[in-house]
């Protein structure tokens, strides 16, 4: 039997390692109901398998496979692992099971049907507008995460689940688990059903003070600026905080939702160790500014520490990315404690090379993965940057690489590499400048095809921006991958030239060696309508 996949940490870094090798998880999740029905995935597993990735992220419903309380049913499961196998795919799955999107949809019938069992939140009596509702629509369960009952039955599910993969999965299709989705409380910013009051009333979490203690650097400081009072008092939420505190009641709920999925995720380590983390719809953002605008208690980025305090069995917590600002997302979630892992994006090329090249992430995934195009941009990044894998990690772990995606306010980005200063910039603009110098003006660029076909978030279009990750090979050795943008050296005390420059082809033994460039090719080293590569070596001279 193959090793079980496993995150190896080191000097600061995370690596996935799958068959004992480094692996980077380059795919996308599928939409919500696809995986419910294998007919339907026919077609799916097909396109896909063409497509470049080399990870599909796929629910498992908790209500399909455990319709009666103690009778599982995961004929749905071996099905999606025979078929991932056939098409050479890895799968990550992700539990739906108490939780998903802030609701409980997923929760079998005989869960919400027995309200006495299995509480509900409480919202209030003057509960807020949520996203994603409408005046008069049917009002969506959402069950109290402080009912213990809930718990033992959705871990009894959930370890099944675990007990079923280790008698059929031998060849280690499954890398990853996710568990729930999207946590936390829409509606409110605290839940005040009975099971939630009592424990609104009991004192404050040993761990969660002793986090605050030891590390208060680690919180947010509007969040420690809270807190810091309650450090050494054993009094309870109530006492200390009172009604109205929306960042006492943010991290009452998280302490709730990270008690929950991490005891889930030591339940199912005692039955296979495999990674295992959950992800975080992201707030406050625009139009949701305060918990219960967007998921109360969830892994946000102000409540990572509290998370990370309470569920230590999750290897990792990810951000689910739909923002424009996504490189201050992953600046947010990338940490020597948190490596970077994206289960939702949008099919944004140039973000999975600030990914994996600036914030030394080992994942990227887009939503809805079978609606992509054929030959699709975000395809293509991922051929060309798994042909790179080995090389990519260990840049990451020496510190040797650059990611970068120039957004049109941005002239330029530099990065020290091997002691090297590396500027990055537009190479469609500056050529434009200096055709125009020259009197002759280009027409605008044509515009990129869509990435995506019957999208759920709309048609995207291709990323127009200047993308790519340049890693240093050696002291004047460099290899660079992307798109549309062109490269100068600097290094004080010495006079730098490019001395060659050889273009990679990529096959699929991987990237091969290619022409020679020189003349005016070296002006777009890194074509503009289209991802390549190349390895560039310098010439040195000392200035005296």
């Amino acid at each position: 039997m193959n090793n079980i996949p496993r995150l190896e940490r080191q000097q600061g870094h995370a690596r996935l390692l799958v068959d004992d090798r480094p692996y980077l998880c380059l795919g996308g999740e599928l939409h919500n109901s696809s995986s419910s029905d294998r007919e339907y995935m026919r077609d799916v597993w097909d396109k896909v398998s063409n497509s470049g990735v080399n990870t599909v992220i796929a629910p498992v419903a908790w209500d399909q496979v455990e319709p009666v309380e103690g009778t599982f049913d995961f004929s749905i499961v071996d099905g999606l692992l025979e078929d991932a196998r056939s098409a050479g795919l890895r799968l990550v799955l992700i539990w739906f099971g108490a939780f998903k999107n802030a609701s409980s949809t997923y929760a079998p019938t005989w869960i919400r049907a027995d309200r006495e069992r299995f509480p509900r939140a409480d919202r209030g009596s003057d509960p807020m507008e949520t996203p994603f509702s409408y005046k008069g629509s049917m009002s969506r369960p959402t069950l109290s995460v402080f009912s213990r009952e809930l718990f033992e039955a959705d871990k009894a599910a959930y370890c099944g689940l675990l007990s079923h993969l280790v008698k059929i999965d031998k060849n280690r299709t499954v890398i990853l688990i996710q568990i729930e989705n999207e946590v936390g409380l829409l509606g409110a910013g605290r839940d005040q059903s009975p099971l939630a009051e009592a424990a609104w009333n009991s004192p404050l979490p040993k761990e969660l003070r002793k986090q605050l203690a030891n590390d208060p650097a680690s919180f947010d400081a509007s969040v420690a600026g809270v807190l810091q009072l309650a450090v050494d008092e054993e009094k309870s939420w109530a006492e200390h905080f009172g009604d109205g505190n929306p960042v006492a009641d943010e991290v009452f709920m998280a302490w709730a939702f990270a008690s929950y999925v991490g005891g889930l995720a030591t339940a199912g380590k005692e039955i296979l160790a495999l990674p295992a983390y959950t992800n975080a719809w992201l707030g406050p953002q625009d139009g949701q500014d305060v918990p219960g605008l967007y998921p109360s208690g969830g892994p946000t980025a102000k409540m990572l520490p509290v998370w990370r305090a309470a569920a230590p069995a999750i290897d990792f917590l990810a951000p689910d990315i739909y923002v424009p600002n996504s490189a201050e997302v992953m600046a947010q979630y990338a940490s020597a404690d948190n490596p970077l892992f994206i289960p939702e994006a949008k099919f944004r090329a140039g973000d999975v090379f600030l990914a994996v090249g600036r914030f030394n992430g080992f994942g990227y995934h887009v939503f809805g993965l079978e609606d992509g195009r054929e030959g699709s941009q975000f395809g293509e990044a991922c051929k060309a940057l798994l042909a790179l894998t080995d090389d990519i990690v260990d840049a990451q772990r020496d510190g040797r690489i650059f990611g970068f995606a120039l957004e049109q306010d941005e002239a330029a980005v530099t990065a020290t590499l091997a002691g090297t200063s590396v500027t990055i910039r537009n190479a469609a603009k500056l050529y434009s400048a200096m055709l125009l110098d020259a009197g002759v003006v280009l027409p605008p660029p044509p515009e990129l095809p869509g990435e995506t076909v019957g999208a759920a978030h709309g048609n995207t279009p291709g990323d127009g921006r200047p993308f790519g990750l340049i890693i240093a090979m050696g002291p004047l050795d460099y290899l660079i991958v992307g798109q549309g943008a062109i490269l100068d050296f600097h290094k004080e005390g010495s006079e730098l030239e490019l001395d060659s420059v050889r273009e990679l082809r990529l096959t699929q033994e991987g990237w091969q060696e290619g022409r020679f460039l020189n003349g005016d090719e070296r002006l777009q080293v890194l074509q503009g309508d289209k991802i390549s590569a190349a390895r560039i070596r310098l010439l040195e001279a000392v200035k005296n």
